[in-house]
């Protein structure tokens, strides 16, 4: 009885050898995200923003306000245009603005002979010049380039007396207090493990040292780089290291 249980035993310890191994999966949960291994890439830090700034019509330059390394705020003027024409037309269309209102507001008085028309005309007479009045003040702002957001300006690209077309990059500005975390190499073939609000760990090389953060950004167009199919990844960093500068060198390892 021992013996053929001895063997029963030895040919199911044959069996379980001989069967091909099962698949293990090394997907685990972390924070949330499923994770096969942790995918390392290349990177650079730059601003959350950069912003080229340009006029909306051609003139020729006034005045510049602002330097390269200056910090400006939002709606702070940072290039006029010689504006002296628009002026003229500002001045023009007020002039002209009075004239008809003058005109409604004498219509609005009753008076012997007066038709019915008149007050009619005089009224359309006053909504178009207060139409072209506002028309010429849009024109006027145009000549004065202002920030849109808070920032640093990065270059000035432009002199007084220079000319400039319409669309001409003139200055340059970035969040340069605001940087994040932006892959050069990430491969096609590990996009689809990388998901936004993922965790990641940023290694600065000038620094030497490493910073949380996580994924808020999967660029949805790829570039090709020495053959290689890859997709920028964006990382904003949980804090602001001190010494960290637009341009450095970084090792992104997400999901780690």
């Amino acid at each position: 009885m021992n013996r053929i249980r001895w063997t029963v035993l030895a040919a199911l310890i044959v069996l379980s050898l001989s069967l091909p191994a099962q698949p293990v999966s090394a997907s685990v949960m972390k924070n949330g995200f499923a994770q096969t291994g942790p995918v390392v890439a290349s990177a650079n830090v730059a601003p959350a923003q950069v912003t080229h700034l340009s006029f909306t019509i051609a003139g020729r330059v006034k005045e510049v306000l602002v330097k390269k390394g200056e910090e400006v705020t939002a709606g702070q003027p940072l290039v006029t245009l010689d504006s002296s024409e628009l002026d003229a037309a500002v001045h023009l269309a007020t002039a002209n603005r009075d004239v008809t209102l003058a005109q409604w507001t004498y219509n609005l008085q009753p008076r012997r002979f007066q038709l019915p028309e008149d007050r009619v005309f005089a009224r359309a007479r006053l909504d178009q010049s207060e139409a072209q009045l506002k028309i010429a003040q849009l024109r006027q702002a145009e000549s004065i380039l202002l920030s849109p957001i808070d920032a640093t300006v990065v270059s000035v690209d432009i002199k007084p007396g220079e000319s400039v077309d319409v669309a001409q990059v003139v200055v340059t500005i970035a969040t340069l207090d605001n940087l994040q975390v932006e892959t050069k190499d990430l491969s096609e073939r590990d996009v689809p493990d990388v998901k936004i609000g993922q965790p990641a760990i940023v290694y600065v090389d000038a620094l030497d040292e490493e910073f949380a953060g996580k994924v808020v950004a999967i660029s949805p167009v790829s570039s090709t780089i020495g053959g290689e199919v890859v997709y920028k990844i964006t990382i904003a960093l949980d804090a602001q290291p001190e010494g960290l500068l637009w341009g450095m060198s970084a090792e992104v390892t997400i999901g780690k």
